[in-house]
């Protein structure tokens, strides 16, 4: 739209100056006329002198306030155009400005969601990281409970030596499979859980079996 003004401007801007030209020239060519009839007539009468003075002097006068009024037009319509191309190339500079932003923006905005996308995927593994943990605590917090029974059913001798050493078999069945409630031989946690030598408790096993023969 603004660079349609322009060339409409620099359109006028060129007739004016072509309207300005052709004045010149009729001017010129009108004091050439008189000119000569000025030569022709010397010596004539003063009477016959004064109209042809008063004619070219009325028209002269007349014709250089026209060409100054289409110079003054000339020079407006040149600071307009002057002043409209400032202002398209300032709003080009406003407009890559914002370009400018809106990239720094999106680029800000990529980064922003590739950390995002990261700490998606720590918290994921955390949660499974904290769900085997879960599971561990849970298989030794029941072998710990079977060990306990069997302390208390040794401690109490309510029970028959058969039944301890059917509880005892029960809790090296339990400890041996695993422990874990998943059965199964693809079962996920009974692969990563697995026992850990330093609880099983040796020492107190080798002190059931012991007490039991002896029984």
């Amino acid at each position: 739209m603004k660079m349609s003004k322009c060339s409409r401007l620099q359109q006028e801007i060129q007739l004016l100056r072509n309207e300005l030209e052709m004045i010149r020239a009729e001017r010129d060519e009108l004091s050439r006329q008189h000119g000569s009839h000025f030569q022709l007539c010397t010596g004539c009468e003063v009477s016959a002198k004064k109209p042809a003075h008063n004619v070219s002097g009325s028209k002269t006068p007349n014709q250089e306030l026209y060409i100054a009024y289409l110079e003054d037009q000339i020079q407006r319509t040149r600071f307009m155009y002057k002043k409209q191309m400032g202002e398209v190339k300032c709003s080009a500079g406003l407009l890559e400005t914002k370009l400018q932003n809106v990239r720094m923006e999106m680029s800000y905005i990529s980064e922003k969601a590739q950390k995002v996308d990261q700490l998606q995927k720590s918290i994921r593994e955390l949660k499974s990281k904290l769900t085997r943990r879960d599971s561990i605590i849970t298989r030794y917090n029941e072998q710990h409970a079977a060990f306990l029974d069997l302390i208390n059913a040794l401690d109490s001798g309510s029970n028959s030596q058969k039944d301890v050493k059917r509880q005892f078999q029960n809790y090296f069945d339990f400890k041996n499979s695993g422990g874990c409630a998943a059965n199964g031989n693809n079962s996920v946690i009974r692969l990563r859980c697995k026992p850990s030598e330093s609880l099983n408790f040796p020492c107190l096993g080798t002190a059931l079996r012991r007490k039991l023969a002896r029984n």
